[in-house]
């Protein structure tokens, strides 16, 4: 997709702002993705005012939260898609007998 056909947007995360060029019809993602970064971001910040860490710190844990999440989505999808091909197969199989 060239460039002339993305849209700019600006996604706030905590104090800042922070501008990105994205395909149109994924902006609810985005909007959604920077929401749930700062919910994350507020509950560390909140719940661990005792501990030394830093901003960074907090957004290295939500990045990586994210990350565990899209491996266990993308795992429970190839689980779902060899189930799916196997159902398929034993179908065609049971069509081509008859």
């Amino acid at each position: 997709m060239a460039d002339n056909e993305k849209i700019e947007i600006n996604l706030r995360v905590l104090q800042r702002v922070v501008t990105l060029k994205i395909q149109p019809e994924l902006e609810p993602y985005f909007r959604n993705a920077a929401a749930f970064v700062n919910q994350r971001l507020n509950f560390y910040m909140k719940n661990n005012k005792d501990v030394v860490m830093d901003f960074l710190d907090f957004l290295i844990i939500v990045a990586i939260e994210g990350i565990v999440e899209n491996q266990k989505n993308q795992d429970k999808y190839n689980l779902l898609q060899q189930d799916l091909d196997k159902r398929l197969e034993d179908l065609s199989n049971r069509l081509t007998l008859n």
